[in-house]
């Protein structure tokens, strides 16, 4: 059996940033306007007048999204109890 710190350390090398798509239709105004937001090539629906936060762009750091968008279901549970 593998310990419980082999499964974590594991687990965080596998894991990968989200893909992030903000899309603009383009146009004369002076500000990025999204007209559609991607996830992971998922569209995801995000209130009108939403505000887009992206973090500080550095070459060697992952870069941080806050977005509102709505949700079709959201679980909160144990990953052994989702099966």
């Amino acid at each position: 059996m593998e310990p419980v710190s082999g499964k974590f350390e594991k687990a965080l090398t596998e894991r990968r940033g989200a893909d992030i798509e903000i899309i603009d239709p383009g146009g004369d105004a002076p500000v990025l306007v999204p007209s559609k937001v991607r996830i992971n090539g998922t569209e995801v629906l995000i209130p009108a007048g939403a505000k887009i936060h992206i973090g500080e762009i550095a070459d060697d750091e992952a870069v941080t999204v806050t977005l509102t968008m709505f949700a079709r279901r959201i679980v909160i549970a144990a990953e052994d109890d989702l099966t």
